[in-house]
This record gives structure tokens, C-alpha cells and sequence, in this order.
């Protein structure tokens, strides 16, 4: 490996504590301007308005140098993997479709289960009476055909109640 993928964790920690100061630097001098600009006079939608701005982005940035940092040090470490889950994978799903340099660091990719654990997750659901069994084949059928590729967060089913036959016939 290459010394910057092997040092990146220090890198980002480097650039998170340095973008958090220039946050807090920034957003120091803009208080000090507001108040200077309210003793002496001026325009303070100006002066408030850049510097406030200035601290968002920065801000902003900072955020995304610790979400990389985070990341990078989960990946690391020494647990065999990060928990699958299809609920983290359609909040960090989404998240990546609304902010997309959060593509990058690939975070819903890391969570998102495997086509093994979720052929379990339907047939657990199927054996709690969840699904029909004609419904567990359509859903067999789409996972096999999805093949593990991009896929759009499942929308939850409300649980339909069954009837009183089936439930009788379970007993």
C-alpha cells in the first residue's frame, strides 16, 4: 500500500481538527465584526450574512472530514464487520442520493446486507406469517434477479392480518 492509504486515517484526523479551528476562528471574527459593526454602525446583514456563511461551510466541511474519519477508522478496525442492517442502508442510502460527495466514502455499501442475510430476513418473515407464500416466491424471485446490484430501499408492507383459517391451521 501506498503511504497516503497508509497514513489517510491521520490525514483526515489532521484535516478535522484543523477545519473545526477555522470554524471556530471564523465564526470568533464574525462576532467580533457584529459587535464592531453595532458600536461603530454599518451594514450588519453584510457583514453577519458572510461570516455566518463562512462558518456553514466551513462547518459543513468539517463534518465531512469527521464522517470520512469515521469511516476510515471503522473500516480499520479490528471487528469482522460493521452490522448489516436495511434500515442503515436506506437512511445512509438516502443520505448519499441528497449529498452526493458522501458517494465517496461508500458507507451504504458497507452496511447494506447481503443477499444471503436477506433471503433469511423473508424467510423469517414467511415462517411469522408475514408474508403468503406465494408473496415469499415474488419476493425469492426479485432478490434472485436483483443479484445484489444498486436497488432502491424497500418500502415496509403493513402487516396485513391473517385470517382466522390460517392461523387455526398453524396450531
Amino acid at each position: 500500500m501506498s503511504w497516503l492509504a497508509d497514513n489517510r486515517h491521520w490525514l483526515l484526523f489532521a484535516a478535522t481538527v484543523l477545519s473545526a479551528l477555522g470554524t471556530l476562528g471564523v465564526a470568533l471574527v464574525g462576532a467580533l465584526a457584529t459587535v464592531s459593526v453595532l458600536l461603530t454602525g454599518g451594514s450588519l446583514v453584510v457583514t453577519v450574512g458572510g461570516f455566518l456563511l463562512g462558518t456553514l461551510l466551513l462547518g459543513g466541511l468539517t463534518l465531512v472530514f469527521a464522517v470520512a474519519l469515521l469511516s476510515t477508522l471503522a473500516s480499520r478496525a479490528a471487528v469482522p464487520s460493521i452490522p448489516r442492517s436495511e434500515r442503515a442502508w436506506a437512511v445512509l442510502h438516502g443520505l448519499e442520493t441528497a449529498l452526493p460527495p458522501l458517494r465517496g466514502l461508500g458507507l451504504a455499501d458497507r452496511v447494506e446486507p447481503t443477499v444471503e442475510q436477506r433471503r433469511a430476513a423473508l424467510t423469517e418473515r414467511y415462517v411469522e406469517g408475514e408474508l403468503s407464500e406465494e408473496e415469499l416466491e415474488a419476493e425469492l424471485r426479485a432478490l434472485l434477479d436483483d443479484g445484489g446490484e444498486q436497488r432502491e430501499p424497500a418500502v415496509e408492507r403493513p402487516q396485513v392480518e391473517r385470517p382466522q383459517v390460517e392461523r387455526e391451521r398453524e396450531r
